[in-house]
């Protein structure tokens, strides 16, 4: 079985917001394709809340080889409360958004032997232990630095994105 290891474990953006669903989403989608990810929707939970809005849960699952030994996750909860279809004017253009409380959370892991070659018997067990404690214990440190300003570089673009619609001057219109 393949070790894992939580490199960044619950980290949380959290907005009541003006945004565009659809927009996030494609935001999301260029980060992970550009980062060389292969990732997945697995989760999608919609519940109808009553005067039109909604409850999201989505789940999304992204994993990159580093090596035929190391690969990295990323896995993105999102829960969204109350989340309606609105109009809002930027300059003189109306545009179709969304509205609700967004709340995402990210985990970012490590994990060895993926394809778990040494779990073929105890012998070999101890020489992936050996393997990770003291041949590439310097590259696996690395590699937690690197995927740790990873998550955090897609966090920082997420929330660039959100703040783009405060920023903008934008009238919600009713």
């Amino acid at each position: 079985m393949s070790e894992k290891d939580f490199i960044a474990k619950g980290l949380k953006i959290k907005q009541k917001a003006v945004f565009d669903m659809g927009e996030l989403y494609k935001v999301m989608y260029r980060w992970f394709s550009r980062n060389n990810y292969d990732f997945q929707e697995k989760e999608y939970f919609e519940t109808a809340m009553g005067d039109g809005a909604k409850k999201l849960e989505i789940g999304w699952y992204g994993a990159r080889k580093i090596s035929d030994y190391v690969k990295f996750h990323i896995n993105v909860k999102f829960l969204i409360i109350g989340l309606k279809s609105a109009e809002v004017q930027v300059g003189n253009v109306k545009r179709k958004s969304n509205e609700g409380d967004l709340e995402m959370r990210f985990d970012a892991i490590i994990e060895r032997d993926y394809d778990s070659k040494f779990e073929n018997s105890p012998v070999t067990k101890f020489f992936r232990e050996f393997y990770d404690k003291f041949v590439i214990r310097s590259r696996l440190e690395g590699y937690e630095d690197q995927l740790h300003e990873e998550v955090y570089e897609l966090m920082s673009e997420i929330k660039s994105f959100l703040n783009l619609f405060k920023f903008q001057e934008i009238k919600k219109e009713s």
